[in-house]
Formats: structure tokens, sequence, C-alpha cells
């Protein structure tokens, strides 16, 4: 039987989701690595950087709560083998944002589109946001430079 996760954002119990649901979720950045998961409807609940192989820095991953399937294993290998053998870039990467309204995640933007969504309306101060700078969720209201329902 597959493994079945659930996950809990911002105080709201989300799931059940298969290991590779969660692993999507991840990489697309809508759990981060201090968000809580736990393995079946009665598991344990640990931070999601616990879960071996969800998240890129191996040594966050402290304990194995996950046995994903075979060819979710290999993905990740193949790709931490070819992240070892990358150039580095010569210019840093540009801060891209994210967020999560009631139509669902929303991104990746620059941080001027940022701006307008919130002077749109479409972002609200508690709205949770997410840059690639950053290492977790934090909420809109909690960034400097947004105006919220300003024209």
């Amino acid at each position: 039987m597959a493994s079945q996760w659930y996950c809990r954002l911002m105080g709201t119990e989300m799931g059940p989701y298969s290991s590779r649901q969660l692993l999507e979720m991840a990489r697309s950045h809508q759990i981060t690595p201090d968000d809580a998961v736990r393995k079946g409807p009665t598991g344990r609940w640990v931070e999601a950087s616990r879960v071996k192989g969800l998240f890129e820095d191996p040594g966050a991953s402290t304990i194995i709560m996950a046995s994903l399937p075979p060819e979710v294993k290999q993905a990740l290998e193949s790709e931490a083998s070819s992240a070892t053998h990358k150039a580095m870039p010569s210019e840093p990467p540009e801060i891209t944002w994210h967020y999560i309204s009631d139509e669902g995640k929303v991104g990746p933007l620059g941080f001027d589109q940022l701006v307008a969504h919130s002077r749109e309306g479409l972002l609200k101060p508690k709205t949770r946001v997410w840059s690639s700078a950053s290492p977790k969720w934090c909420q809109a209201q909690e960034i400097e430079g947004l105006a919220f329902g300003e024209r």
C-alpha cells in the first residue's frame, strides 16, 4: 500500500497525499522544510526537513520517514549527481516570489509584480508568501515595500 502523507500549513491539516505528491509540493515550494508533516492519519508530526529526500539539503534529513517509489529515488539521485557537475553561474539568480491565493499558488513573480498584486488587492496582508531568497514562508504584511489595496 502506498504511503499517505498529511501536512499542516498555517494551522490547517491537509491530505492525504502520496509520496510523489509530497515531493512535488516540496519542489514547488507549497511546503517548506519548517512545515509539519506526518506519515499516515495517526503518525507523529515532524518538520518536513526530517523526511529523507524531500529537500535538496541531504544534511537536513535526519530520519527516514518515507519509502519513496524507485523512480522517485532514481530521479533524486540523478538530480544530485548533475548538480555537483554544474558550473557556478556568473550572476546570482533573480529572486522570484510566490504566494498562495484562494485560487492556488501564484508565481514565480518579480518583486515589482508582487507589489502590483498587493496594490490591486490580489495579495492580502495575511497571505502566505515565499521568495527564492528566503528559506520559509511568511505573511505578506511582513515584507517591506508592499502596499495593500492602494492604487
